[in-house]
């Protein structure tokens, strides 16, 4: 039984090894196309040395900003948990792909404000379950746009078009594209717990890693090129008609009705803490008047009440 015991920690430890440097290796395959489209881009990538940065055994990050349209860029690469045995094992039964995400933040009101996604339609229902921009302010695309694979959601039919003619429609048209999923949106992606929450255009891509072979580096690299591509389409191409643009603001302000109420909950609470500071304030230097003076001030005070009281009167009536 020690004996087992044994073989299998020194097989846990070799596959450690052995798999953190098969993911090493990788990394440095993936590193090449991804930090020369990076600094195609941008003029900040990386801390100046390595461009993407180990966040664990399987997990790499990378930024870059400093670029037109957009304040920054941040990915995630995740490979096979090579070096956990168990986890490549739950890898394989789930079929879990190696792949890239990819977020760029927008700059503000450099682009129409709306939410868009193209997955695979075996994702649709999660997404439009799970998603917060999705089951709130777009629809599923239905008709001749929609791909035998790949579900479209929309916030309008205008938008639709737009996106599909930057050449998103070939690439989702296309079986072998790397291309996974890509949202397009401008409200957060889980729903906010308060009103002052931001929208802030972004663009998230999903892409799956090919084989790590020279033509699988070009691949990844043109997809790169293409969501790169996209920053400044979304923000300088995609123009909104005037009623589409009202349409959407009807819509938002309705969606986004729970939150206007929540501002204006506390507005109101807000208003009526100072009016109760104030307050108080006058009751503390009321109490070191002489009984001459407070009697004076109890008789204005009496007076600017029932005044208050007038006045709401009034307005209930109007």
């Amino acid at each position: 039984m020690e004996m087992i015991l044994l073989a299998v920690a020194i097989g846990l430890v070799a596959n450690y090894f052995l798999g953190s440097r098969k993911n090493q290796s990788l990394s440095t395959i993936w590193e090449q196309p991804i930090s020369e489209v990076l600094r195609a881009n941008f003029s900040v990538v990386g801390d100046g040395k390595r461009v993407l940065e180990w966040d664990s055994a399987a997990d790499m990050l990378f930024y870059a900003s400093g670029r037109r349209n957009c304040k920054y860029a941040q990915g995630h690469m995740l490979l096979k948990a090579r070096q956990d045995a168990i986890a490549l094992l739950n890898d394989f039964v789930a079929n879990n792909q190696e792949k890239l995400e990819v977020e760029i933040t927008l700059n503000d009101s450099e682009s129409a404000g709306f939410v868009f996604a193209a997955v695979p339609q075996k994702r649709s229902k999660a997404v439009n379950r799970d998603r917060y921009d999705i089951y709130t302010l777009a629809k599923p695309v239905k008709g001749d746009k929609v791909l035998p694979k790949t579900a479209l959601f929309s916030e309008h039919g205008d938008i639709t078009s737009q996106m599909l003619d930057s050449g998103l429609s070939d690439i989702l048209g296309d079986e072998a594209s790397l291309l996974e999923e890509l949202y397009v949106t401008d409200t957060p992606s889980e729903k906010p717990e308060n009103h002052d929450f931001k929208l802030e255009m972004k663009i998230t891509a999903v892409i799956r890693l090919p084989e790590p072979t020279s033509d699988g580096a070009q691949r990844l690299r043109e997809m790169l090129d293409f969501v790169f591509y996209l920053v400044d389409y979304v923000s300088e191409a995609i123009k909104l008609r005037p009623e589409t643009a009202k349409k959407l603001a009807k819509t938002r302000d309705e969606a986004f009705k729970e939150f206007a109420r929540m501002a204006e909950k506390d507005k109101q609470d807000a208003l009526a803490k100072a009016v109760a500071e104030k307050r108080q304030i006058e009751l503390e230097e009321v109490a070191k008047m002489s009984p001459e003076q407070r009697r004076k001030w109890e008789e204005k005070d009496r007076k600017k009440q029932l005044k208050k009281e007038q006045n709401k009167r009034v307005r209930r009536i109007k």
